[in-house]
């Protein structure tokens, strides 16, 4: 079990600097061989990140100016994404305070924290001292060569 690439980058709390994530996570998932559906994985895992960023500016920040870390991983055996978010955003997160939304009746905001643990298979969040740290994690599912998901040894 491996790092096979990493990639770090620090984007200031501006919304509009959020759009330089698609093309890092293009760029570090380019490294796992044959990933099974992996404009949707790519889609998917973006959708997630952004969502996070979006929660660090809006509240870790509550719309101050800062920056915060981005920080990619690319492991093998089997192949998965670990990204980690670090940040000295002056107001941490309850994490078990925050309810499933209602999908019969959905909220306008707050459907963050839910998109994330969907699109992903973990989602953590820890705060202390040096400040919060997010860590996503997703599985990649290979395509074997016969096109049927392999397993990644």
């Amino acid at each position: 079990m491996g790092i096979v690439a990493t990639r770090t980058i620090t984007l200031p709390t501006d919304y509009e600097q959020l759009a330089e994530l698609e093309p890092v996570v293009a760029e570090i998932l380019a490294g796992a061989p044959m990933i099974e559906d992996v404009e949707i994985v790519q889609y998917n895992v973006v959708l997630a990140l952004h969502e996070l960023c979006v929660n660090i500016i809006k509240h870790a920040f509550a719309g101050q100016a800062g920056q915060f870390q981005v920080q990619l991983a690319l492991y093998d055996a089997p192949y998965r994404l670990e990204i980690d978010t670090y940040d000295s955003g002056t107001r941490p997160l309850d994490l078990g305070g925050v309810a499933e939304p209602n999908l019969d009746d959905p909220p306008i905001n707050g459907l963050g924290i839910f998109l994330m643990r969907q699109l992903m298979d973990a989602v953590t969040y820890e705060t202390g001292a040096k400040g919060n740290h997010w860590r996503l994690v997703k599985q990649l599912p290979i395509a074997a060569e016969n096109g049927s998901q392999a397993q990644a040894a």
